[in-house]
């Protein structure tokens, strides 16, 4: 491996544990409770569930949105090995434009361009050759493109969000000509990444039915897991007064952008004509500057926060207004594990199997989803009713044993019965 992989070892293997299974974890960032992104966090709290059964070597870029330092120091309290590799500068000039044209030729999206590195394909067929793993599990689509440097190696695909899925929904709600256009553009070229990709490994993992579904269809022969996102009910507890509703979500990612901009000029003056004295508290990294216009509005730009207990505590609703994206909203899931009550796009409850007007309010459009948010907001009776009905829910329908249990038969089972045979012409070779 280069000289500039950044690698920290654990501490030397007992007799006992080298008896254990291996398994090799390529992300495309390092994992922690504080990254920043919901599922970064949900991926660290399982890798914590994986490791009391394997021995884990994590590899990854050190790109991640708050302190890739404190990622690297929790992984490798879990971890056998922490390998770090520098994310690629991004291109520049007259390649990048290029590039926005050939991703279908290519068959790489942007977003996989930029995590296109000769390193980390190194990386990977060293680690995988040095510690041969039960599986090697290349977690979210992007990082796809290393399954054929796994050498011998069973490869699972981890794919939390199916891109075929999610950009054929931003194509179709996309407005104007221009945009529809490029969305259709990413759409096509994603769906040409994922079916090549996908159909190189061993077996996928997806946590929506929408998804498990789509996958199933395009890749009838690769074998799929649906394995439901996990979450721990958290106690009830109020840390002040409840005052405000809440949005929250890492913004560098599509879908909550188009959320936040759509909750912004189409829900929330509607809204405040009702409750003038709500605020809004939108959190998280990467919130766009133009969000900082509708502060007379009573929208307060938190940026990231570290309590997300404090953050829901103080909540008088949450909102999770998607309308694309594929996957399992983990927003919801943080909301419903604190006891805050929730109004969701059907989109945005997807994965969770809650019934509208149960565990949450489920609205479709503009009008009906701010008439929810007021109708919260206005009975104290309604808001607890739906919180405790979700952690109910929650408690019964998505368990961490259920969810580890599967996975782990799952990464064993390939080891057994591995069927591919590699691509002799991977481009990452």
């Amino acid at each position: 491996m280069p000289d500039s992989i950044i690698s920290q070892a654990a501490p030397p293997i007992t007799a006992s544990k080298r008896q254990r299974r291996t398994l090799l974890v390529v992300a495309p960032w390092p994992y922690h409770t504080q990254c920043g992104i919901g599922g970064g966090v949900l991926c660290y709290h399982l890798l914590e569930r994986l490791s009391e059964r394997f021995d884990i070597h994590f590899l990854s870029f050190d790109q991640v949105p708050n302190d890739p330092e404190g990622g690297r120091l929790a992984l490798s309290r879990i971890c056998e090995s922490v390998t770090l590799i520098p994310t690629p500068a991004p291109e520049r000039g007259l390649g990048d434009k290029w590039g926005q044209f050939s991703q279908i030729v290519t068959r790489r999206p942007r977003e996989v361009r930029g995590l296109h590195s000769a390193d980390m394909a190194r990386a990977v067929s060293t680690l995988a050759q040095v510690h041969k793993p039960t599986a090697v599990l290349l977690q979210f689509p992007q990082m796809a493109q290393y399954a054929g440097d796994c050498g011998d190696a069973p490869v699972v695909v981890d794919v939390q969000d199916a891109a075929l899925v999610s950009r054929f929904r931003e194509w179709r709600t996309a407005e104007g000509q221009a945009r529809r256009l490029a969305r259709l553009v990413a759409w096509v070229a994603w769906l040409r990444y994922e079916l090549h990709w996908y159909a190189c490994a061993d077996g996928l993992i997806a946590i929506s039915e929408s998804d498990h579904g789509a996958l199933r269809s395009f890749l009838p022969d690769t074998p799929c897991l649906l394995s439901p996102v996990a979450a721990d009910v958290l106690p009830h507890q109020v840390t002040g007064e409840r005052s405000y509703a809440a949005f929250i979500g890492n913004f560098n990612h599509a879908p909550n952008r188009d959320g936040l901009e759509w909750l912004l000029r189409s829900i929330w003056p509607a809204v405040r004509n009702e409750l003038p004295e709500l605020d809004l508290h939108v959190a998280g990294p990467g919130i766009p500057a133009w969000a900082g216009n509708y502060a007379a509005d009573g929208v307060v730009n938190r940026g990231f926060v570290e309590d997300l207990d404090d953050f829901y505590g103080k909540a008088r609703v949450a909102l999770v207004p998607y309308r694309f994206g594929g996957g399992t909203k983990i927003k919801a899931l943080d909301a419903m594990a604190r006891a805050c009550p929730i109004v969701a796009t059907p989109i945005g409850a997807e994965g969770l199997g809650v019934t509208p007007g149960l565990e949450m309010e489920v609205a479709e459009d503009a009008q009906s989803f701010a008439a929810a948010v007021v109708r919260i907001c206005r009975s104290e009776v309604l808001g607890n009713r739906l919180a405790k009905a979700a952690q109910t829910h929650l408690s019964r329908h998505f368990s961490w044993d259920t969810k580890v249990n599967a996975l782990a038969r799952m990464l064993e089972d390939v080891e057994k019965s591995k069927r591919w045979v590699g691509d002799p012409a991977s481009p990452n070779s």
